[in-house]
């Protein structure tokens, strides 16, 4: 009888572990997660880093009008107003960088993602100002 427990054990056992680890694969655990504001510096080596890779993405939060008069370097357009309507969309294993005009509007929608469960969440403090005054590349203006 032993001998046919031992596969059920072996089974269970298995399944144990997965659920105490609590994440699927490809989702971390929330301890995992990096959810934080950096600088514009900070922002800028970010990109320099990892802007060739399809997991990076860069998101502008302001409406379409500011986003249209000048924006960061490859950065999309998802105005904050609705965000929450395209966040199903977003692979919330990627990388992201976030910001708005001043991190008003980013600073909601970073919780908004947090909340949601995304791994990678990087805001511009400052956003768009703080970007201007360091001198850093803009586009599209």
């Amino acid at each position: 009888m032993a001998v046919h427990l031992h596969p059920l054990l072996a089974f269970l056992s298995v399944v144990v572990l997965v659920l105490a680890g609590g994440c699927f694969e490809g989702s971390p655990a929330p301890d995992d997660r990096v959810v934080r504001t950096i600088t514009p510096s900070e922002a800028s080596a970010l990109i320099e880093e990892r802007g060739d890779d399809p997991g990076f993405v860069i998101i502008d939060v302001r409406r379409p009008d500011e986003f249209a008069g000048g924006h960061i370097p490859g950065a999309v357009n998802i105005d904050s107003a609705e965000f929450s309507e395209h966040l199903n969309s977003l692979d919330a294993g990627a990388t992201y960088l976030i910001y708005c005009q001043r991190a008003g509007r980013s600073s909601g929608v970073r919780e908004l993602m947090r909340e949601a469960g995304f791994c990678e969440v990087y805001e511009i403090e400052g956003g768009m100002n703080a970007w201007n005054a360091a001198g850093l590349p803009v586009t599209g203006s």
